[in-house]
């Protein structure tokens, strides 16, 4: 005789879908949890108060940034526009950005062609005391004893 089948009365088993539930529920209290204490609502540092902006530590904020900016603007545009000596003993002065433009523009770029200055024996002694088996300090050498670098 054969056997009798009955058709599957339940898809899901009620037990497993329980603890799945209540896993999800306590991951996410925990998830919760860990996001709060991350990234808590009340600020670390102390807020900002009359005893706090009397702090000398603290820097001073700019009031007016956009005036500050403008100062500093002026500042640097002055400068640039200035003529003074950088080095009076080598000849070397600064002079007006619009005068350098239009002396490079009558004249035009100087050459730089010629030789570059062969380092002094104060220059190579300073050199090869502090690092004297660099190639640099070699060269230097050779170029103060008249040797071609």
């Amino acid at each position: 005789m054969a056997e009798v089948r009955h058709p599957e009365t339940r898809d899901i088993w009620p037990r497993a879908l329980l603890l799945f539930a209540g896993g999800l529920v306590v991951f996410l209290l925990v998830s919760l949890g860990v996001l709060y204490l991350l990234f808590r609502p009340q600020a670390l540092w102390p807020q900002p108060g009359a005893e706090w902006s009397s702090n000398e530590a603290t820097p001073a904020l700019s009031t007016s940034p956009h005036e500050d900016l403008a100062a500093v603007r002026r500042a640097e545009e002055a400068e640039l526009e200035k003529l003074a000596w950088v080095d009076r003993a080598k000849g070397i002065a600064r002079i007006p950005i619009e005068e350098a433009m239009k002396l490079v523009a009558q004249n035009g770029l100087p050459h730089w062609t010629a030789e570059a200055a062969s380092p002094s024996s104060d220059e190579c002694s300073l050199l090869t005391g502090d690092v004297p088996r660099t190639p640099q300090a070699a060269s230097c050498r050779d170029t103060a004893n008249g040797a071609k670098p």
